[in-house]
């Protein structure tokens, strides 16, 4: 089951990025510098959260427990794998904008798909803003996992 949704995930992210690299692909790099600002705060929230998470006394409570679906981690291993992976995300999203922005690539059109020519940097381009929705999506979901946390944190 985990390879098929390997496999569906895949597809779906190949999708987005064709759209993205033809029917979608605008003049839209001016909004890259605002996108490496709000992700660089949010890599500044995620150390904090971290932090936070480090120092409390809840998190010991978390050690204790297994998580449900896989019995060799507890549920503050699964806490911190979100954390480590939002901030992977992250940084990988400012990495390509940084290789954007320096114009470490090519523009010669690498294909042609139907009408849409297709270059490295469209494709790079177009890998940014997928990129930069998975990092929204992370970062809400991140938010309430550690509006969560500090709930508990505080109950106990």
């Amino acid at each position: 089951m985990k390879i098929f949704k390997t496999i569906l995930f895949l597809l779906f992210t190949l999708s987005v990025l064709f759209l993205f690299s033809t029917v979608w692909n605008f003049d839209n790099s001016i909004a890259f510098d605002t996108i490496s600002t709000f992700l660089s705060i949010t890599i500044g929230f995620t150390i904090t959260a971290l932090s936070i998470i480090g120092t409390s006394s809840f998190s010991k409570e978390l050690y204790k427990i297994e998580d449900s679906t896989n019995n060799s981690k507890t549920l503050l291993h699964i806490l911190i794998d979100q954390f480590q992976i939002s901030t992977l995300i992250f940084i990988a999203t400012i990495g390509l904008i940084l290789v954007y922005k320096f114009d470490l690539v090519s523009t010669e059109t690498l294909f042609t798909l139907k009408k849409y020519p297709i270059s490295f940097t469209i494709f790079l381009k177009s890998s940014i803003w997928y990129l930069t929705i998975i990092s929204f999506v992370t970062f809400i979901r991140l938010f309430n996992t550690f509006s969560k946390f500090v709930i508990r944190s505080a109950t106990k």
